[in-house]
C-alpha cells in the first residue's frame, strides 16, 4: 500500500476590498499551513497569477502546474502542487467547464469562466500513480454546477486512462478529485459526481450511473473524521452548514482519514474565507 495526503484549499483571490484580510497579510500564513501539514499534493483554488507566484516562492518543495482561466493564462487558477521529493508530475493540462472545454470559455450561464486542472503523478520510490483533478464550480448558477459535474463525470475516466504513463490503455489510474464545488453533500452536482444523477437523460453525455469509476465522498468514506462540519468562514468565524469544499475518490482508493483544518494565523484569524481540507488516502 502507498499512502498519499491530498490537501485542497481555496485561498481566496487577491481582493483589494479585503482590507486587513488582504492577500499580503495572509500569504505567509497560507504557506505555513501547507508546510506544516506537509501534504503530498496541494490543490489551490482562486489564486491570481501573482498569488500563484507567491505560493511557488513560499513552497519551494513543491512543483506547480496549472494556468489561469482567462485567455493567455491570466485570471484565477486551480493549480496543483506536488511534493517533489516523493512524487513527480508526468502529465498535466487544463480544460474549461463549458460546451467548448478545449478553449477559454464560459458555459451554461456561469458568472465566470470555470476550469479543471489535472495532473497524472507517479511515486518516485515505487510504481504507485494516480490522477489528481482540481476544480472550482460556479458560485451563482446551479445549472452551471450541475452541467460542470456531468462534464467532469464524462471526462475524468478518459483522462484517467494510464496510457500517458505506462502505454497500457487498458489500465485506469486511481482518481482524486478535489475542489470548491460551491455546493453541499447531497446536492445535485455532488450526486452527479458520485454516480447518482437524479435528472440524467439520454441527451446528456455523462457516463452511466453504474459506472465503476463513480467517485466516493472522502469525508463520508473516511475511517476517521476530524474538524468542523463546514468549510466556509468570514475570516473571523465559521459559517455553519457550508461544507462546499470536497475530496472525491475512486473506489480503488482507501480513505484512512479526512480533516477540515481549522488552523488560525498569528492574528487569530483564518488565513482564507475557506478552510482547507485534507484527505489521507491509501492505494
Amino acid at each position: 500500500m502507498t499512502g498519499i495526503r491530498v490537501l485542497s484549499y481555496n485561498v481566496r483571490y487577491a481582493n483589494r476590498g479585503d482590507h486587513h484580510d488582504a492577500w499580503h497579510d495572509r500569504r505567509d500564513a497560507v504557506a505555513r499551513l501547507v508546510r506544516f501539514h506537509r501534504p503530498d499534493v496541494a490543490a489551490f483554488q482562486e489564486p491570481l497569477p501573482e498569488q500563484r507566484e507567491d505560493l511557488r516562492e513560499r513552497l519551494p518543495a513543491y512543483e506547480f502546474v496549472g494556468r489561469g482561466r482567462e485567455a493567455g493564462g491570466e485570471g484565477e487558477g486551480c493549480p496543483i502542487a506536488v511534493r517533489s521529493e516523493r512524487w513527480e508530475i508526468v502529465d498535466s493540462d487544463t480544460f474549461w467547464l463549458s460546451e467548448t472545454p478545449g478553449e477559454p470559455s464560459t458555459g451554461w450561464d456561469a458568472s465566470h469562466p470555470r476550469i479543471a486542472t489535472w495532473a497524472r503523478v507517479r511515486a518516485r520510490d515505487g510504481d504507485a500513480r494516480l490522477l489528481v483533478v482540481n476544480t472550482h464550480f460556479d458560485h451563482v448558477s446551479a445549472h452551471a454546477r450541475r452541467k460542470s459535474a456531468r462534464l467532469l463525470r464524462e471526462r475524468v475516466p478518459e483522462i484517467a486512462a494510464a496510457n500517458g504513463i505506462s502505454g497500457d490503455s487498458d489500465e485506469t489510474l486511481p482518481v482524486v478529485l478535489v475542489g470548491d464545488l460551491n455546493c453541499t453533500p447531497g446536492s445535485e452536482p455532488h450526486r452527479v459526481l458520485a454516480g447518482d444523477d437524479p435528472k440524467r437523460d439520454e441527451k446528456d453525455s455523462a457516463t452511466p450511473a453504474d459506472d465503476a469509476r463513480s467517485l466516493r465522498d472522502a469525508a463520508a468514506a473516511a475511517d476517521l473524521r476530524h474538524g468542523p462540519e463546514t468549510s466556509l468562514t468570514d475570516f473571523a468565524r465559521l459559517i455553519d452548514g457550508r461544507r462546499i469544499d470536497h475530496a472525491l475518490v475512486s473506489p480503488d482508493m482507501a480513505v484512512d482519514a479526512f480533516a477540515t483544518l481549522a488552523d488560525r494565523d498569528d492574528r487569530g484569524r483564518y488565513p482564507s474565507d475557506h478552510l482547507p481540507i485534507l484527505a489521507r488516502l491509501s492505494m
